[in-house]
């Protein structure tokens, strides 16, 4: 076992932390370690990271590709193709970071996008409806 000690930590998120440790009977420590091992077996295997390009556009077959989960990131112009829906995306993309224009096909919603992005300027579906995001 090592000794560590963890700085800036939000308060809250300690307080429930150790609240569920109490609930489930183990230590903090104990609940810790049990969550870096899951967050570990979770991300282990291949992850991959497309980006700084002008425009690309992504397909179902794109996706599928991959053996893993890919960030797309450093985007100005991201396009989805109808190919894409709502499981493939959820399955295939972590995240979307850092694009200018982001163009959703039909199938998939802006909330749905929106689970997954950040740093995202313009959301706009191909049906014309948009939403600025806060950079």
């Amino acid at each position: 076992m090592t000794d560590v000690t963890i700085r800036g930590i939000d308060d809250e998120t300690y307080s429930r932390f150790a609240a569920e440790a109490k609930k489930r009977g183990v230590s903090i420590g104990e609940l810790t370690t049990e969550a870096m091992r899951s967050l570990i077996n979770e991300t282990s295997g291949p992850s991959y990271r497309i980006g700084d390009v002008n425009a690309l556009v992504v397909s179902r077959t794109d996706l599928e590709s991959l053996d893993g989960p890919v960030t797309l990131t450093d985007i100005d112009m991201l396009e989805f193709d109808e190919s894409v829906d709502w499981p493939t995306f959820s399955q295939h993309v972590k995240s979307i970071r850092d694009v200018d224009l982001l163009l959703l096909p039909r199938g998939l919603t802006k909330f749905q996008i929106l689970t997954k992005s950040k740093d995202v300027a313009l959301i706009q579906s191909k049906d014309g409806g948009s939403i600025p995001r806060k950079r």
